[in-house]
Formats: structure tokens, sequence, C-alpha cells
């Protein structure tokens, strides 16, 4: 199953400016708060040496890396294969889903038509009244067109 598909170029530097985002925003943020807190709280109170922003990401590293190891690789978020299914069954599903969209579409459609409005005036009635047809009724319960002259 496919599940990342990188095509020319342009899909080449989203996969780079994707890369980058999420260091910056797993490594670098993390690493920059861990500086500024150490700077901070450490620096001005205990006379601790001041951290660059290179040491910062390696004390985020090492309070990671002390946390898996505590908490045994047990993380919160877990990680699972997909199960083992072929493109052609992932094409049926796919195919399968746009019919059935298509049916609910056209079911709407047929229900909406279904729906008769009856009005006392007809709108397709012609002011002249010698040309039109016109449906009467009679007693005897059958229909019959007549022409008005």
């Amino acid at each position: 199953m496919k599940v990342i598909r990188i095509d020319g170029f342009k899909g080449l530097v989203t996969a780079v400016f994707m890369g980058a985002c999420l260091f910056a925003g797993f490594v670098i943020s993390p690493g920059y708060a861990a500086m500024y807190l150490w700077n901070k709280y450490l620096v001005t109170d205990f006379m601790f040496p001041q951290l660059s922003l290179y040491q910062g990401i390696l004390l985020w590293a090492i309070i990671f890396l002390s946390y898996t190891i505590l908490t045994k690789g047990r993380f919160s978020v877990s990680f699972q294969s997909s199960s083992d299914i072929r493109d052609e069954e992932i094409e049926s599903i796919i195919k399968s889903a746009k019919i059935s969209s298509q049916l609910k579409m056209m079911n709407k459609i047929v229900s909406k038509s279904d729906v008769f409005t009856h009005s006392d005036k007809n709108p397709y009635a012609s002011e002249n009244k010698e040309e039109t047809n016109t449906i009467s009724a009679e007693d005897n319960g059958e229909d019959k067109i007549s022409e008005i002259k």
C-alpha cells in the first residue's frame, strides 16, 4: 500500500518543507524552551553557565530520552501498522463509495421531484381563452379535453 508518494520537484520541495516544519516543531521549539527556562531560572538564581540554542536542544534530547527510558518506551501515542489491504481492494472500496454517493444524490433528486404541488391557478394558461385547451370533468367521472372557442 502506498502511503507517501512524491511526484516531481514540487513534491520534493513539499516533503522537505514538511520535514523542516516537523524538525522545528519537535526539536528546535522544545530546545529553545529548555534553553530559555535554564537561562532564566538557573543562571540568575544559582549561577549556572548560560546555554546556547544547540545546548538547549541537547538538554531537550536528554529530557526526552530520560522520559523514554523511565517509562520503558511506553508512549501515550501508539502507532499501528495498517492492515494488509491490497490496492485493488482499496480501489473497489473507493468505487463503491462513489457509486453510493451518486445513488444518494439521485435519490434526493427523485424525492424532490415526487413532491406534487397543486394550485388553483394554471401557470401555463394563456391570457387568450379562445386558444387554450382545458380539461373538464363530467358528472360520470370521465375526463375530456375540449376546445374552447
